[in-house]
């Protein structure tokens, strides 16, 4: 069988079933059944993200799991990948896996940066509501970082509060997660 370039596909309007016979890939989403790629993301988005999942692993229950850069389903011909992805233990299991139904997600996180703006802010959280997938982060990354936290309300994101340095994130249901911002901010 040859192998198929992800440049290949971008653009293309592929069957569910295609896209899921494609080579993994973390920089590429299907939206409404066309393969996107991805903005690369900057240093700064990089380091934000990394200190986020550190810091959340450090206090997650041991009921649920985090992890990077995972597909979630969210429909056959919809599949994002959040920047940090708060998933159940179970359906973590060996963490072998590499997608997650929205009924195994607790918190999706999406680090906005150059490239993803509107997306990470309009779009991205109207879908996850849209699966009920009851926490949702924002990261902004620029000038300062902030985090803006979100429970499901009965059809999208109610807004529970927006952190900054010198705050501890603090997001109803998710007492375990009190970061602290300012230990999300990269060193440079």
């Amino acid at each position: 069988m040859m192998a198929i370039a992800l440049e290949d596909v971008i653009g293309t309007v592929l069957k569910p079933e295609e896209y899921d016979a494609l080579p993994e890939n973390r920089f590429r989403e299907l939206v409404d059944g066309v393969v996107h790629m991805m903005a690369t993301p900057s240093g700064r988005h990089e380091k934000v993200a990394h200190r986020l999942i550190s810091e959340l692993e450090r206090r997650v229950p041991s009921s649920l799991e985090v992890v990077g850069v995972q597909e979630i389903y969210l429909q056959d011909l919809l599949r994002r990948n959040p920047d940090v992805v708060v998933v159940t233990a179970t359906a973590y299991g060996d963490g072998m896996r590499s997608s997650y139904s929205p009924s195994e997600v607790e918190l999706a996180v999406e680090v906005v940066s150059p490239g993803s703006e509107s997306t990470d802010r309009k779009v991205k959280p109207r879908e996850y509501a849209e699966a009920r997938i009851p926490h949702f982060w924002r990261v902004e990354i620029t000038p300062d970082v902030e985090v803006h936290t979100f429970r499901l309300g009965d059809e999208n994101y109610i807004e529970t509060g927006v952190f900054t340095p010198g705050d501890t994130v603090s997001a109803p249901g998710l007492g375990w997660a009190a970061v602290a911002v300012a230990d999300l901010v990269p060193r440079r």
